[in-house]
């Protein structure tokens, strides 16, 4: 971002400075969450630095031992339900989405309550990664399947046609094949 800016602020493209660039910056931010949903910013590492380590174990144990009822995932958003260890107390709510400034959460646990990150949210948070994880190995799966369908020279073809319109693929394809 800040060498996009840099380079157009060169040019005489835009001249914004101090707040308006913080603003900019921000929605900047927002949007690519809108676009590209929470799991954008959402990542183990992420949460652990946000919630410590403490919380983020207590999270993953809550997660492990399968209290994570429910999670729903929207493009700015996650909700989640944690059963409690305590059968008599009502399942917790948990919620987590992108503010400018950062991300936002809230719990019915007393914790939450006192608007602290709990581990309930990091088990719904893990929840949701686990799940986007399984979700992208079954696609990968059935891409494979699909692939294994293809005579070799129709693959090669087509790979070679995304290379051409991708630098990404083509330097990802120079590492996969050894040349000279």
């Amino acid at each position: 971002m800040a060498r996009w800016y840099e380079s157009l602020h060169r040019s005489g493209a835009i001249s914004l400075s101090g707040r308006d660039l913080d603003q900019m910056i921000a929605a900047w931010r927002v949007s690519q969450v809108l676009v590209g949903g929470i799991a954008n910013i959402l990542h183990r590492d992420t949460i652990a630095v946000i919630v410590g380590n403490k919380t983020f174990e207590r999270g993953e144990q809550c997660y492990s031992a399968g209290r994570v009822i429910k999670v729903e995932a929207t493009r700015g958003e996650l909700r989640g339900t944690v059963r409690p260890q305590e059968r008599a107390r009502a399942p917790y709510a948990i919620r987590m989405w992108v503010r400018e400034d950062g991300l936002a959460y809230e719990c019915t646990c007393p914790i939450g309550e006192q608007r602290q990150f709990c581990k309930h949210t990091v088990a719904v948070a893990l929840a949701h990664l686990e799940a986007e994880r399984a979700a992208a190995e079954l696609e990968i799966a059935k891409l494979r399947v699909r692939l294994a369908t293809m005579s070799p020279h129709v693959l090669a073809d087509k790979l070679l046609a995304l290379a051409r319109s991708d630098g990404a693929v083509l330097e990802a394809l120079k590492r996969l094949v050894p040349g000279e």
